[in-house]
C-alpha cells in the first residue's frame, strides 16, 4: 500500500488498517517506493492511495483500501464486495474519498477530535459531542 507519507490523516488511517491486516500488507509512503514501480507514473501516486496486490493488479482510492481489507484483513472484507457489485456504493465512496482527499488537513483535525490522537486506541469523544448536542437540542426545545 503506497500512501502519502506527508499526510497526517493518511498516517492515522494507515495505522488503523495495519491493525486489521497485520504484516500481510506492507504500508509504505509513496515517496519511498514510487521508484520501485516504474509502470506507475509518479503523478498517479500523488493523486490517491495505491494498493499493488501480489498479482500485480493496482487498486486506487477506496478500491485500494477495500481490496487490502478484503484480501488480507480480519474484518471489513465485505466492503470490496459492495464496491465491486453495487454501483451506488462505488460512486458514493469514490466521491467521499475525493472530498476527503481535497480536505485532508481539516478532516484530520475532526478525526482527532472525534477519536483521539492514537488510532490504535480510539476514544469515544464523538459520544460526548453527540450527548452535548442532544442536551442542547432538548434544552432549546424545552425553553420554546
Amino acid at each position: 500500500m503506497a500512501w502519502d507519507g506527508k499526510c497526517g490523516f493518511c498516517h492515522y488511517w494507515v495505522i488503523k488498517w495495519k491493525l486489521n491486516t497485520g504484516d500481510r500488507v506492507i504500508y509504505k509512503p509513496y515517496q519511498e517506493v514510487h521508484q520501485n514501480f516504474p509502470d506507475i507514473d509518479y503523478k498517479y501516486f500523488r493523486q490517491a492511495i495505491r494498493f499493488i496486490d501480489t498479482d500485480g493488479k493496482v487498486y486506487t482510492g477506496p478500491g485500494a483500501v477495500f481490496q487490502a481489507l478484503h484480501g488480507y484483513g480480519k474484518r471489513w472484507k465485505w466492503l470490496m464486495v459492495l464496491y465491486r457489485n453495487i454501483w451506488l456504493f462505488r460512486v458514493i465512496t469514490d466521491r467521499f474519498y475525493a472530498f476527503v482527499s481535497a480536505n485532508r488537513n481539516w478532516i484530520y483535525q475532526v478525526t482527532i477530535r472525534l477519536f483521539g490522537r492514537n488510532p490504535a486506541k480510539p476514544k469515544s469523544y464523538w459520544a460526548l459531542y453527540l450527548g452535548f448536542l442532544l442536551l442542547l437540542i432538548v434544552g432549546t426545545i424545552t425553553l420554546v
